[in-house]
């Protein structure tokens, strides 16, 4: 059986006009979860860019503007090899809400290193804020 194409996870970084970010924080599940941005795994055949549209929606509740994909950063997940994609995007419409997460925060970009996020987010963290 031949083995599925690696996994390709988006991730939006929705700043609004004030340079404030949205981060969120997933529901606890017995440990203590970093913050991420909004996104997850795209559906087969899903390009990413519409996958970052899907899951701000369902997610947060935005409706968003993609203003920059950043280039494919391979990163090991899990045991397996994965393909992150993020993009800064702009909010259209809608009020962030945390339709699938505990809590959801906007914070000024200069702050984002001071929260807690995986590995290949980290270093986007350290690039966009800087």
């Amino acid at each position: 059986m031949p083995e599925p194409e690696d996994p390709i996870l988006v991730a939006a970084l929705i700043e609004r006009h004030d340079g404030h970010v949205l981060i969120c924080r997933p529901p606890d599940v017995g440990e203590r979860r970093r913050w991420e941005f909004p996104g997850g795994p795209a559906r087969p055949g899903e390009s990413p860019e519409a996958a970052i549209r899907r899951l701000t929606a369902e997610q947060v509740g935005l409706r968003t503007e993609i203003l920059q994909g950043q280039p494919p950063l391979r990163s090991n997940r899990e045991g397996r090899e994965a393909e992150y994609r993020f993009f800064l995007c702009g909010p259209m419409t809608g009020e962030a809400r945390p339709l699938e997460y505990a809590e959801v925060r906007w914070v000024a970009r200069g702050q984002l290193c001071e929260y807690d996020f995986d590995p290949p987010t980290c270093d986007v963290v350290r690039w966009f804020s800087e």
